[in-house]
């Protein structure tokens, strides 16, 4: 990719140099110069490319939040990604009380191959009744060449008086 860069480079400054040289000389001076800054700003824009392509990230992270207020208790949460454990928290009492003022946890950060993953967390916590629960949910992505960040969200479901799981996906 390099020696296709510099061809490119080259027949660049060929052309634009051949063009200016019926320039008067005070002219001339000024077009090196931008034709200069031409060439740099190509030169970094061309090596940041080459970068993103032969290096891509592959940094992954999953977030928990809960809604703010919540009447259920979240005592911890277990998650494997792809059939093996990546991650386990158990929330103190003041962590739980962070999430529900709108905070979030990292309950996971690591590096991922792109393609087809599937994320599967275990909840168990307390309902508004005060009984134990234990759910599980499984989420499926897509991981492409860039960062992948999934949020695990635990939202109330006032008709039910339960709660429910949604994921949400950004990359980067």
């Amino acid at each position: 990719m390099k020696i296709s860069c510099k061809i490119v480079l080259a027949g660049l400054c060929a052309t634009l140099l051949s063009g200016s040289l019926a320039a008067s000389d005070d002219g001339l001076s000024g077009q090196i110069q931008n034709l200069k800054q031409g060439v740099l700003d190509l030169n970094r824009d061309l090596s940041l490319l080459e970068r993103e392509l032969l290096y891509p990230s592959s940094e992954s992270a999953v977030f928990v939040s809960v809604d703010v207020g919540t009447p259920i208790r979240l005592v911890d949460v277990n998650l494997t990604m792809d059939g093996k454990h990546v991650g386990y928290h158990f929330y103190s009492e003041q962590e739980f009380t962070a999430l529900t003022n709108g905070g979030i946890h990292r309950i996971f950060h690591g590096n991922l191959a792109s393609g087809r993953h599937t994320l599967e967390a275990t909840v168990t916590g307390y309902d508004p009744q005060g009984k134990d629960y234990q759910k599980t949910t499984t989420h499926t992505f897509t991981k492409g060449p860039g960062r992948k960040m999934l949020e695990l969200r635990v939202v109330d479901d006032l008709s039910t008086m339960q709660h429910r799981f949604e994921f949400r996906e950004w990359n980067e």
